[in-house]
């Protein structure tokens, strides 16, 4: 009888124990849980979120269209003539660099901003669609075929110009055909997208495999394309097609390509010095070549968010 009161009195201990115990760890749990600090339990940190991230504003037009408005013909030695016509903005050759400034300098976002325009050289071998624009209290341009026409790139990044720095790229810009630029500012980044994008031909390559090319390109955007339709699209690009194919020459794939993109958090980002500082704050330039522009227009961009 002894004998099993003294176990009962064992199991009533070790049942004890064990209920502190799973107590004492319930407790210990329900300490690490609050020090996480999840919202639901401090609704106080809500208050310390940043707010959404608001949408760009609408594109607005540089150009009226039918004249120069807001803008006036930049005061280049030997310039060309300067007109619009049909709704575009003709920048013919001159004897060195023609162009046309922006006049309202109090209008203008210093950064976070894009700029958004078509170009096309009619005639010439150098840039034909060059945009100056600000870029915080300074201003940099940027040179489309320049250098014999086909450099790319941003003047100026730490005092080199758009021929030896790190925006340095080399397009093919036929003649008379349309290019799309979009511009991007921020405090953080320069960043340049152009359309259509350049396409370099492989060895052996044909037409059918070209097409092939630009299909599986579609389809990886979600794009499906018949063989009829993306040979369609390719030969409205490239005309001659059938020759730039067997030359391994560069042809073009319909859609934006981004081109540039340059950190200039802690680099010194300038005008090139000469006459092109005349652009400032805002124009577009051509060297000894017929430039046409349209569709330029400027759209703000939110603000990145800070936090606390």
């Amino acid at each position: 009888m002894k004998t099993l009161t003294v176990l009962f009195l064992s199991l009533a201990l070790l049942a004890i124990g064990c209920t502190d115990f799973q107590q004492n760890q319930r407790n210990r749990a329900a300490q690490q849980y609050e020090n996480l600090n999840f919202f639901i339990q401090d609704t106080g940190a809500l208050a310390l979120l940043p707010p959404p991230t608001a949408q760009p504003s609408a594109w607005a037009s540089l150009f009226n269209g039918t004249d120069l408005t807001g803008w006036k013909e930049t005061d280049y030695a030997g310039r060309g003539n300067v007109k619009i016509e049909n709704g575009e903005l003709h920048i013919e050759n001159g004897l060195v660099i023609t162009g046309v400034t922006f006049t309202n300098n109090a209008v203008l976002p210093k950064t976070n901003y894009e700029i958004s325009y078509q170009a096309k050289r009619v005639n010439g071998s150098d840039f034909f669609g060059l945009l100056t624009f600000p870029v915080g209290n300074q201003h940099a341009s940027l040179v489309t075929g320049g250098w014999g026409g086909a450099v790319t790139g941003i003047s100026n990044i730490n005092s080199m110009d758009a021929s030896e720095n790190d925006t340095t790229v080399y397009l093919k810009y036929n003649q008379d055909q349309w290019f799309t630029f979009r511009l991007r500012v921020t405090p953080e980044n320069l960043s340049v997208w152009m359309t259509p994008k350049e396409h370099l031909i492989p060895l052996n390559a044909t037409v059918a495999s070209i097409v092939k090319a630009y299909q599986t390109e579609g389809a990886a955007a979600g794009e499906t394309l018949s063989a009829k339709d993306a040979e369609a699209a390719l030969r409205a690009l490239n005309p001659h097609l059938d020759k730039n194919i067997p030359a391994r020459d560069t042809i073009y794939f319909p859609g934006e390509a981004q081109i540039i993109d340059e950190p200039i958090k802690d680099k010194v980002v300038q005008m090139r010095a000469g006459e092109i500082e005349l652009s400032a704050p805002l124009g577009f330039a051509t060297f000894q070549s017929y430039g046409v522009i349209r569709n330029a227009r400027i759209r703000r961009l939110p603000e990145k968010p800070t936090g606390k």
